[in-house]
């Protein structure tokens, strides 16, 4: 009997060593992921949205810097207006508008941040939705491993209890040794189930991120890898001074605000309209002859009499530029908190997950080897072996965490430099 639990604790043993974390990525895992982003970004209709609106004012920019639609006039006399050539019947002309010079290259520049302005959003929700694809992703992975963890302690603990049956048939273990067994079985059985129900909140949040309700599966490999990354504050603040999706829409509004002070300024000098004017003359009682058509040039100037209108447009213009002036700098200031933020959680992450895997789970392997040696050795009770597994899948799956953690850190980072340095 003896020899049938020591060979029964080496096919175990074995057993972990075979499930072991291998802690590298498997090849094609960023390929996964790139994949539903790419799915997400394509079909997620907050995307197509904003890439309609970002056409729309493209569209606009040409029209902006056109002339305004003329306008026809025609008028009909009631009463005739006899006059040496014949009687006036109707009237007919055009008017151009010509708006002072420079307001048309204003007009463009104006459009054209808008344009910008919508691109800078579309741009920032597409960060935002990679941003989040990659959030439930690293979820799921996450809650994978914890349900692989999990099962493979079952099964364990399913294994020992098979010992401790036999052992406890010899009377050579006591009932409290089974009872115990039997309830983490029951234990590790409900937590099972409650880490497969989290699955379904996720992969409806995933269908609705890549707009497909047809998936039945979010794909996740076996492992993701950890890599150090050792970037400077500083360099940091430049890339994200430079490439920042709220920094880049905050100044395209601040392009807006900048041309339109200068539209408000030319709001001071008068509008110029052209245009000529024909009135046709019917034919003079008792002539043969049809009168003359006049025809006649027009001039008008659309004067800006109320000073203090216009004034008062200027200062408005101008108190929303330095209202966005002041925002870019708030703007600023908090990305540069939230930096220091992803910083601190990236070098937690990377302090943990080293000290996971280089050091806890190692000891914990050694732990677990020493006690099966002991155990065989009938020097220390089953329950010693079974904490020592468990201690060992504790640090397994705080690992699993921690990569998680300092992963969505990066993938934060990323949103805010534009993912300009991944």
């Amino acid at each position: 009997m003896k020899l049938f639990h020591k060979v029964k604790i080496k096919h175990v043993f074995g057993f972990l060593m075979i499930l072991n974390l291998s802690y590298s990525q498997s090849r094609d895992s960023n390929q996964i992921l790139d994949h539903y982003i790419i799915v997400g970004l394509e079909n997620n209709p907050s995307i197509q949205q904003m890439f309609n609106h970002w056409k729309a004012a493209e569209t606009k920019i040409t029209f902006a810097k056109g002339l305004p639609n003329p306008s026809i006039s025609f008028g009909y006399f009631l009463e005739s207006v006899e006059t040496a050539a014949g009687p006036q019947e109707y009237k007919i002309g055009i008017m151009q508008n010509i708006p002072w010079f420079g307001k048309r290259k204003i007009d463009g520049n104006i459009q054209s941040a808008k344009a910008e302005l919508a691109f800078t959003l579309l741009e920032k929700k597409r960060l935002k939705i990679s941003h989040e694809i990659r959030q439930i992703w690293y979820d799921y992975y996450y809650l994978k491993r914890l349900i692989d963890l999990t099962q493979q302690n079952f099964e364990l603990i399913q294994n020992w209890d098979s010992v401790i049956r036999s052992k406890y048939v010899t009377s050579r273990t006591g009932h409290p040794d089974l009872i115990k067994t039997q309830i983490e079985l029951i234990q590790l059985e409900d937590d099972l189930l409650s880490l497969e129900n989290q699955k379904q909140p996720l992969l409806e949040s995933f269908r609705s991120l890549l707009h497909d309700q047809t998936l039945s599966e979010i794909t996740v490999p076996e492992s993701l890898s950890f890599s150090i990354i050792n970037l400077d504050r500083m360099y940091l603040l430049n890339i994200i001074n430079d490439s920042n999706p709220d920094l880049e829409s905050v100044r395209s509004e601040l392009k807006v605000y900048t041309e339109g002070l200068k539209k408000a300024k030319l709001s001071k000098f008068p509008t110029i309209a052209v245009g000529v004017e024909k009135i046709l003359t019917g034919e003079k009682s008792g002539s043969t002859f049809s009168g003359n058509d006049p025809l006649i040039a027009k001039l008008s100037l659309n004067i800006p009499l109320w000073i203090r209108k216009n004034n008062s447009t200027i200062k408005s213009v101008k108190f929303s530029k330095q209202a966005t002036e002041k925002k870019v700098i708030s703007i600023k200031n908090e990305l540069g908190a939230d930096l220091g933020k992803v910083l601190y959680d990236l070098r937690e992450g990377e302090r943990h997950v080293l000290l996971y895997q280089n050091v806890l789970i190692p000891k914990g392997l050694e732990s677990l080897s020493a006690t099966e040696k002991a155990y065989r050795s009938e020097n220390i009770d089953f329950l010693s072996l079974v904490d020592a597994q468990q201690r060992l899948l504790k640090f397994q799956m705080k690992y699993e965490k921690s990569l998680i953690s300092y992963l969505k850190a990066i993938s934060k980072l990323s949103v805010m430099t534009g993912e300009k340095i991944l």
